[in-house]
C-alpha cells in the first residue's frame, strides 16, 4: 500500500498579483488523478465557502483552469488549506477561485493572493503539521466564510463516529475534473488509526476515516471536513493524505490543534500579552521590530523584508525575527 499525499504539491508572502487581463490556460494545470468518491453537488450554505487553488504563470497573466488543491474561506480574506499544497509556492504564483465550476466562470471569480504561510513545522516526510493559510489581496463578499473549529470546541473521544462532510474539487469517477463535490463521512480514529494506515500518525493533530466507497482523494487536498456543533458549522479538518487508490483510508489535519497558529495569522491571537500588538512596515526592505519571515510569536509576516527557510530539513530552517535570526539554519 503506497503512502500518498492527496495533491500535486506546488511558502511565502509576496506582493499582491494584478489579475486584470487574465487569460485562461486550458489543460495546463497540475495533474489531478482522484476525486471525492461518490460525491454529490453542493447542497448546504457552508459549501459555498469551499474554494479551489489555481496556478498563475507568465507574470500573473495566465491562470490554469485545472485546480491543484482545495481550501476554505474562514474569513473574507483568509483561506485555509493543506501545507503540502503550498510548500515552495510564492503568493504571486497562486490564485483562488470562488464558485462551483471554474470551467464556467473562472476569470470572473478569481482572487489574487497577497500572502502565503505554511506551518513552520510542516514535515513533508511524515506529513505532520500539514496546514497553511493564504491572505487574499481583496475580500470575498459574495459568500459567508466558515470558521475553523476553535480549541474551545475541539475534538474529543466523544466525536469518534461523528458525521463529517468533505468537499473539494478533485476529479470524478467519470473522468471529469475541477467541479466542486461533497460527501459525508465519519471520524473513525485519532491519528491514523484505521485499517490500512502505514503508521499511527499524530493523535493530537490528525484524525482518520475508512473510505471503502466514498471520501476525498487527489485534488481534494486542503479541502474541509465540516462538523456541526450546537453553535454552528466549523471546519474540523483539512484533507491531508491517504492510500494511492483512495479506497481504504484517509487522514485529515485537525484545525482545533492549530487554533493559535490560525489566530495569529488572522491577527486575533487569543494570547493576551497585556501590550498592544506591534506591527512593522511591510515592504520597506527591512525586517523591523514586530516583523518576521512567517508571522511567528504574534509578529507580522513580511517575507519580502525578512529572510527565512521554513520547510525542508530542520537543520536548514531559519527565520528572521526583527533584528535576530531563529532556527538551526541561521546563516
Amino acid at each position: 500500500m503506497r503512502f500518498l499525499v492527496l495533491s500535486s504539491a506546488l511558502l511565502l508572502a509576496g506582493c499582491a498579483t494584478d489579475l486584470s487581463g487574465l487569460e485562461v490556460l486550458e489543460g495546463t494545470g497540475s495533474d489531478v488523478e482522484g476525486k471525492i468518491f461518490g460525491g454529490s453537488p453542493p447542497n448546504a450554505p457552508e459549501h459555498q465557502a469551499v474554494v479551489s487553488l489555481h496556478t498563475l504563470s507568465r507574470g500573473g497573466r495566465y491562470v490554469s483552469v485545472s485546480p491543484f488543491c482545495s481550501g476554505t474561506l474562514i474569513a473574507e480574506d483568509i483561506v485555509l488549506t493543506a501545507g503540502h499544497c503550498l510548500e515552495g509556492t510564492a503568493a504571486s504564483k497562486v490564485a483562488i477561485y470562488v464558485g462551483d465550476d471554474p470551467s464556467v466562470d473562472l476569470v470572473g471569480n478569481i482572487y489574487a493572493v497577497s500572502e502565503v504561510m505554511v506551518h513552520p513545522s510542516y514535515d513533508s516526510r511524515t506529513i505532520r503539521n500539514d496546514i497553511a493559510l493564504m491572505r487574499l489581496a481583496t475580500q470575498v463578499t459574495s459568500v459567508t466564510p466558515v470558521p475553523n473549529l476553535p480549541a474551545s470546541e475541539g475534538l474529543t473521544s466523544a466525536d469518534l463516529g461523528a458525521t463529517i462532510n468533505f468537499a473539494g474539487f478533485g476529479t470524478t469517477e467519470s473522468g471529469t475534473s475541477g467541479v466542486k463535490l461533497q460527501v459525508d463521512g465519519t471520524i473513525d480514529a485519532a491519528g491514523c488509526g484505521v485499517s490500512g494506515c502505514p503508521s499511527a500518525g499524530d493523535t493530537a493533530t490528525q484524525f482518520s476515516y475508512a473510505q471503502p466507497h466514498t471520501g476525498p482523494c487527489f485534488g481534494d487536498s486542503g479541502g474541509p471536513a465540516f462538523i456541526t456543533r450546537t453553535s454552528g458549522v466549523y471546519v474540523a479538518g483539512l484533507t491531508s493524505y491517504g492510500d494511492s487508490a483512495c479506497a481504504v483510508y484517509g487522514v485529515s489535519t485537525r484545525t482545533d490543534a492549530f487554533d493559535s497558529f490560525i489566530d495569529a495569522f488572522m491577527g486575533t491571537s487569543s494570547v493576551d500579552t497585556g501590550l498592544p500588538p506591534v506591527t512593522g512596515d511591510c515592504g520597506n526592505g527591512v525586517c523591523d521590530e514586530g516583523e518576521s519571515c512567517d508571522g511567528r510569536d504574534s509578529t507580522t509576516a513580511c517575507a519580502d523584508d525578512c529572510a527565512g527557510v521554513t520547510g525542508g530539513k530542520p537543520s536548514k530552517r531559519y527565520c528572521e525575527v526583527g533584528s535576530s535570526c531563529e532556527g538551526a539554519g541561521c546563516p
